[in-house]
């Protein structure tokens, strides 16, 4: 129940600055395993950031974002991953056009810190989708 409650606030929280009516966000919750979150941090941006932020340029995505939060009784993850999809078209497309972009910047894998595998340092420890009803436009 409080992982739902959580979810709730994170998804309007997250989606209020959100560009389109109708958007798809995905939500991954990531556990740093170890103590190894140096690795897991590095791993994000020099892989995740950088295959959204191709997917932005080609407009695959709307929007990406990487949250940090301390783990406690309540919710037992460490990371928050958000990829923002126009609609659920793009999202059902996403798999495919994700491999191509991975394929063409990492031929040869990802880059890692430490030789540690991402299942070293990481657990997805859940995913959730959620479609925008509403937002408001902010501009910093």
């Amino acid at each position: 129940m409080i992982k739902l409650i959580l979810c709730t606030l994170l998804l309007s929280s997250v989606t209020s600055s959100a560009q389109t009516k109708g958007s798809i966000a995905v939500i991954d919750f990531v556990k740093i395993k170890n103590d190894k979150r140096t690795e897991a941090l590095y791993f994000y941006e020099n892989n995740w950031k950088v295959y959204r932020d191709s997917a932005l340029k080609k407009k695959y995505i709307i929007s990406y974002r990487l949250l940090t939060t301390k783990t406690d009784s309540i919710a037992n993850f460490d990371i928050i991953l958000l990829t923002e999809y126009s609609d659920s078209l793009q999202l059902k497309l996403s798999e495919e056009r994700f491999q191509k972009i991975i394929k063409e910047m990492r031929p040869n894998g990802p880059k890692l810190l430490n030789d540690l595998k991402p299942s070293d340092f990481r657990q997805n420890v859940f995913t959730k989708w959620s479609e925008t009803l509403f937002y408001s436009d902010l501009k910093r």
